[in-house]
């Protein structure tokens, strides 16, 4: 458990600075293209290969963190065993949905990568390198939402968070 905890928390920070990286890209590309007349031909395309990778990845943390929004209008009037248990559910059904998504966009990703399918774009890039997100990160979530789990059920029956905390949550 402690190395997909180090894992996840290297991704994190990974996808933090991609986010960055991708600023700077764009605001190169503003001043090549408005200050010099001069657009590059890679600026968007890898920025947007950027996102994709950061976004996705980046989501797994979000389930370590609590950091998804979540309405717990509902959930809030539960006792704590009974909050602990809608959140076990709740990661259950997370991990299921999310292994499937993984295991059924692998497909597309091999099939993309067989034939050598690009982006047809001025940079072609081989299509894969983004469609292999989807599996990686969705396996990511499944991954971190099995963690997840183990973390609950190991708290002490009444430590449930509440939801109106940092976790976003609604009334």
């Amino acid at each position: 458990m402690q190395i997909f905890e180090t894992l996840s928390a290297t991704l994190a920070k990974l996808s933090a600075w991609a986010l960055f990286t991708i600023g700077l890209m764009l605001a190169y590309e503003v001043v090549a293209r408005y200050f010099f007349i001069s657009p590059t031909i890679w600026a968007e395309e890898l920025s947007r290969l950027v996102l994709v990778w950061a976004v996705f990845v980046g989501a797994a943390t979000l389930i370590r963190d609590d950091g998804h929004i979540r309405v717990t209008l509902l959930t809030d009037l539960l006792s704590p065993p009974g909050q602990r248990i809608m959140r076990v559910v709740t990661l259950v059904f997370l991990a299921i949905f999310a292994a499937a998504i993984c295991w059924n966009s692998l497909p597309t990703v091999v099939d993309s990568f067989v034939r050598g399918r690009t982006t047809g774009s001025m940079m072609d890039i081989p299509s894969w390198w983004m469609q292999a997100a989807i599996p990686v990160a969705f396996g990511l979530i499944s991954i971190q939402s099995l963690v997840q789990i183990i973390a609950v059920l190991r708290q002490a029956p009444n430590a449930v968070r509440s939801g109106g905390s940092r976790d976003g949550g609604l009334m």
